[in-house]
């Protein structure tokens, strides 16, 4: 019993430990790294979406979606 509960303290604490190195790294990154984090989801999904189109004929071009253009500002 004390070793699976000293186990499963020793677990808590990596997670605590491995969280505040995750909170450091952001609260360091700099404005413009965190805004590339955001857009590289954004632009994969449009990737994806001009092939899709490209492998189906591309008829009409796909959207480029509003609030993509607009983080970009």
């Amino acid at each position: 019993m004390r070793e699976r509960l000293r186990r499963g303290k020793a677990e808590q604490e990596r997670r605590a430990q491995q969280a505040a190195r995750r909170a450091d790294q952001l609260m360091s990154a700099s404005y413009s790294q965190m805004r590339e984090a955001e857009r590289t989801p954004r632009e994969a999904l449009y990737r994806a979406e001009v092939l899709k189109w490209r492998i189906e004929g591309g008829g009409l071009k796909p959207r480029l979606a509003r609030r993509s253009l607009a983080g970009r500002r």
